[in-house]
């Protein structure tokens, strides 16, 4: 009796480009449960300072020894992105101007041939169905946008490596990424899956100290930042895709001494209010002198104009 046979085609798709609105990895105790998809920190070395690095399933090894261009690719644009501080002021929603530039970073690598080897792809993934051979039955599956796919060898593209991004999104940006790594890994067209997003430590100085336009967080908790990937990550997120987590922290930052100023001066605005009962009988009378400290942090960094990459 003939039997049903299922073909999977995976096809790249150099996508046109599209405007987008934009915690150290605990260590495990001996006696935990190890997880296979838990984030982990990285054993390689080689790696830019100023980042914080977390893994799942040895990608970091993956990245380096079976795709050492690949590997020496990311590095270089790594070490190269210094965004400044006003930079991060001024970035609103949309794709801001330093995620462009590190994305053309990595779209400027050339082979030895000058041809291209990073870009904006879409991968497509197309199921059909033989019956002795003969074709019955294809489904398209929906493509799956990658901001920064890096092609495996020129000759051999697939499996590749994926990059994204996530500045400033809301966190649901995540679970998207996330889901398209577990599909395109689990069809072989990535080895390795890579976000890179706000660290913890620049979470924690500029969460609190720059403001948007309109007087509130610019970089609220409820957005895409390192302490909230690593959970989504943990829980199962990418499945059986080997991540790469990095994250920018404030060493990465040129300028980033006037948040430090800012930080320290809300630090002691807290501190007093704590501590109000130690000068005053009221808070009523001690509520002045706080608002004063705080509106003080806060005028030495106003906010500044948004600008987005056109």
């Amino acid at each position: 009796m003939p039997l049903a046979d299922s073909v999977v085609r995976v096809s790249l798709d150099e996508s046109p480009s599209v405007e987008r609105t934009d915690d150290t990895p605990e260590p495990v105790e001996d006696d935990a449960v190890d997880v296979a998809g838990e984030v982990r920190t990285v054993t390689t070395d080689g790696w830019p300072e100023g980042y914080v690095y977390g893994a799942t399933r040895y990608a970091d090894v993956i990245l380096r020894e079976a795709f050492p261009e690949r590997f020496s690719d990311l590095v270089m644009a790594l070490d190269a992105f210094r965004p400044t501080l006003d930079e991060l002021r001024a970035g609103g929603g949309g794709r801001t101007v330093f995620v462009a530039r590190f994305d053309r970073s990595l779209a400027d690598v050339l082979s030895p041939s000058d041809e291209k080897v990073w870009g904006k792809q879409n991968v497509t993934i197309e199921k059909s169905v033989r019956l002795d051979g003969a074709p019955l039955r294809t489904n398209r599956v929906r493509g799956h946008e990658i901001d920064m796919f890096g092609k495996g060898t020129l000759e051999q593209p697939l499996p590749g490596i994926a990059v994204e991004m996530e500045w400033n999104n809301k966190d649901p940006f995540y679970d998207r990424d996330l889901v398209n790594f577990k599909a395109l890994h689990h069809e072989g067209a990535i080895a390795v899956g890579v976000i890179v997003t706000r660290g913890p430590g620049l979470q924690s100085l500029i969460g609190p100290t720059i403001r948007s336009k309109d007087g509130g967080y610019k970089y609220g908790q409820s957005t895409t930042h390192w302490s909230k990937l690593v959970p989504k990550v943990n829980l199962g997120g990418g499945g059986e895709c080997p991540l790469l987590l990095v994250g920018i922290e404030p060493a990465r930052i040129d300028g980033i001494e006037l948040a430090e100023q800012v930080r320290a001066r809300l630090d002691e605005a807290a501190t007093f209010k704590e501590a109000w009962r130690d000068v005053y009988s009221s808070w009523a009378e001690a509520k002045p002198q706080h608002d004063r400290m705080w509106q003080e942090a806060i005028d030495l960094m106003p906010p500044m104009r948004e600008t987005k990459e056109m």
